[in-house]
């Protein structure tokens, strides 16, 4: 995870787009960047710039969600996807939570709430995962560093009776 969090909105509707970056922006201390279409979001991935999060419509001008959502996968297998969405279809939201995003959002008076909340929730547990890994790491080197000095022991006190 990058040290802050980087999320990308992609969404067509410019109005709702800029809610929505400037509701994540004063509650999360992130870095939220706007995108109107997928390719724009593509030229920023390559680039460098890779998302924590994506919150993205399913409906966008040149491509459906799920269409982006897999590129973007391809290049960032750690993103993860909220569909933002003022499609109902629940065979929709289902394929898309199948597919492999984390949450899928119907746009309605709570959506921004909804939406930040699912972002909190994937930033903290993107941290425990993080934080998992450290102490993984650490423990491993705790063992290594017990047994090489048990060894360091075991050969000292040999070689000091001969």
């Amino acid at each position: 995870m990058n040290a802050k969090p980087v999320i990308f909105v992609i969404e067509d509707d410019r109005a709702f787009n800029k809610l929505i970056m400037s509701y994540l922006s004063s509650k999360i201390n992130c870095e939220v960047l706007s995108f109107i279409a997928g390719e724009d979001c593509m030229d920023m991935i390559a680039a460098g710039k890779i998302p924590d999060v994506v919150i993205q419509d399913y409906e966008l001008p040149f491509q459906n969600g799920i269409e982006i959502m897999q590129q973007i996968k391809n290049k960032c297998p750690n993103s993860e996807f909220i569909f933002l969405s003022g499609q109902t279809n629940v065979k929709v939201a289902v394929n898309a939570l199948q597919i492999g995003a984390f949450d899928y959002i119907v746009k309605d008076n709570h959506a921004k709430e909804n939406a930040f909340n699912k972002v909190d929730q994937i930033l903290r547990l993107k941290k425990l995962e993080n934080d998992k890994l450290k102490y993984k790491f650490s423990t491993k080197s705790l063992v290594v560093l017990l047994v090489v000095t048990w060894i360091f022991l075991f050969l000292y006190y040999f070689l000091l009776i001969k």
